[in-house]
């Protein structure tokens, strides 16, 4: 065989390799025996392993029945099967997911084995719940958000007309300001709330993403010009290519971002805002590959503990006094309707400190967004 074809083959090997390790959804490929012959890394995550071997294999496919079915029926028939919503039972602990299997041929034209995709639905699933109870006492998002602003209304007009009244009672002006501090607080909680749990119809426009940063960084209070405080640091790749989707939902992604580097920092410190093109994060589908621009945030600000790391994007988990733990869950759900990705590492500008305590913080906090460009 000639070099070049050699060499053709190797790279288009290496290419699906990247494409299979880079997927955020969990693949597991399995023989025609249930043998695990392939395992990406977020698969290994979901199950909290290194390897995957049969045994333990088979005894995830024991504790889940539907699994086995689909497997069984797979490998049987070679049909395509699917479950919107199934229960993964993983050791002690179960993951909400979205299950696809698909049939792996072989060389022969036969059935080789199976292909199973898990998508962990855990952070989908938080959010709906988190404005439900029991049955008989849930409620909407739109029905919640009735039955709490209406009443705020009236509480914060009350407390208006109460300071009002009373401009130089400096006790009463005060305790109104308690109230509708309070009466905002919760507005925001109610509105982030909905803005997670309820559906979203995103515009399909073409969007600059540079025109995005700076209006968040405008509402942000960074641009054109940050206050002394602030050290901002713009490294943008001006050759970047336009995203689709939808501008606003974006703005606010970013901006959640921006801000949260901010009160990290308690509003002094470095920041640095990156954008490049992604060149180790390509997927393929439909036949055709996906160049995506990455997006980083990067502070100098407090850091967060690994066990801090480990609940970030968990709604109602928040590490500020004032915080409500939804802007982050929000942020991630704009990015994964965009058909992106959003993370968090520990380590920020001035680099993780050296410690042997594994719950030592680290210094800065890097968040880091991928998102497809246009025409992928």
């Amino acid at each position: 065989m000639p070099t070049a074809i050699r060499a053709a083959r190797k790279s288009v090997r290496n290419l699906w390799k990247d494409v299979f390790d880079g997927l955020a959804d969990a693949i597991i490929v399995v023989d025609s025996d249930h043998k695990p012959i392939a395992v990406n890394p977020a698969a290994e995550t979901m199950l909290g392993v290194s390897q995957l071997g049969r045994s333990l294999f088979g005894s995830i496919v024991r504790h889940n029945d539907w699994l086995a079915r689909m497997l069984h029926t797979c490998l049987d028939t070679g049909q395509n099967l699917g479950d919107p919503d199934a229960m993964f039972n993983i050791g002690p602990r179960a993951v909400s997911v979205r299950a696809e299997i698909s049939p792996l041929a072989g060389s022969d034209g036969h059935i080789a084995g199976a292909i199973v995709l898990l998508h962990d639905l855990s952070h989908q699933k938080s959010a709906e719940h988190a404005v439900e109870g029991p049955p008989q006492l849930r409620l909407s998002p739109a029905g919640l958000a009735h039955e709490v602003k209406n009443p705020l209304t009236g509480i914060k007009g009350a407390a208006e007309l109460l300071a009002a009244g009373h401009p130089d009672d400096q006790r009463v002006q005060q305790y109104c300001e308690v109230i509708l501090d309070g009466a905002n607080r919760i507005e925001t909680l109610v509105e982030q709330v909905l803005a997670v749990s309820a559906p979203r119809s995103l515009k399909q426009d073409e969007v600059n993403i540079h025109k995005v940063i700076h209006q968040a960084l405008k509402l942000a209070g960074l641009f054109p010009k940050p206050p002394p405080e602030i050290d901002l640091e713009q490294e943008f790749d001006p050759s970047l290519p336009d995203v689709i989707g939808d501008e606003p939902a974006l703005e606010r992604a970013i901006l959640n971002l921006i801000r949260n580097a901010i009160e990290a920092m308690d509003h002094h410190g470095r920041l640095r805002i990156r954008t490049r093109m992604e060149t180790e994060f390509r997927l393929a589908a439909e036949g055709k590959r996906r160049q995506f621009l990455r997006i980083e945030v990067i502070d100098s600000g407090r850091g967060m503990t690994q066990g801090e790391l480990d609940q970030l994007f968990t709604p109602f988990f928040t590490t500020k006094p004032s915080g409500t733990g939804l802007g982050l869950v929000l942020s991630q759900r704009v990015v994964s309707l965009h058909s992106g990705k959003l993370w968090a590492e520990r380590g920020g500008i001035e680099g993780p400190e050296t410690s042997t305590n594994p719950e030592a913080r680290s210094r800065g906090m890097s968040f880091k967004v991928t998102l497809p460009v246009k025409g992928q």
